[in-house]
């Protein structure tokens, strides 16, 4: 019998008695299980990054450095749907021109991240390339053991939603274990 096991029927013992398993049930979003508390072994990370994301802040990679010998894949999408609105507006100097800033956004950002993981002791492997964020990313959780996303990942946040919507439905949707910073 584990911890929570027993303090639940310790707890609701004269409350619960046969509802035991309910409470359990009701209450799993709050308590941890046996099988929660044992931190999962990490091998591999995924760290999604796009134009929203303008800095990744130094307590990360002390984290993720904590995961020793894991390999963290850098992952830089530019929005397609963002390339297909530009291609209806404007001319194709004007398209080339934004392709071109994005990329090197993109390329800078990268090596920053690169040079910061590497500096922490990690394994980093990068890649951009311009797709869906979120459908992506899904794919690419897939493979991963962990994903570090950053909580503008996709769009700007304002006060009201300090979480952009594809974080949002990233940690709603992940089945791994998922630090937002």
């Amino acid at each position: 019998m584990g911890y929570f096991t027993s303090l639940l029927q310790r707890k609701f013992k004269d409350v619960a008695g046969t509802r035991y398993e309910a409470v359990a049930r009701e209450y799993r979003e709050f308590l941890l299980t046996e099988e929660e508390m044992v931190v999962p072994e990490v091998s591999s990370i995924l760290m999604p990054l796009d134009y929203f994301v303008k800095e990744i802040p130094p307590a990360l990679y002390e984290t993720l450095s904590s995961y020793e010998g894991a390999k963290v894949t850098l992952v830089y999408i530019i929005d397609m749907e963002v390339i297909r609105i530009v291609e209806d507006s404007l001319d194709e100097k004007a398209i080339a021109e934004f392709r071109r800033k994005r990329e090197s956004f993109g390329e800078d950002l990268l090596n920053r991240a690169i040079a910061s993981l590497e500096g922490a002791g990690l394994s980093v492997t990068s890649r951009m390339f311009a797709g869906k964020k979120f459908d992506n990313i899904l794919e690419l959780m897939q493979e991963s053991d962990l994903i570090a996303v950053s909580k503008t990942y996709g769009t700007q946040t304002t006060e009201i939603a300090p979480l952009s919507s594809v974080t949002l439905r990233l940690a709603q949707m992940a089945n791994i274990p998922i630090i937002v910073y």
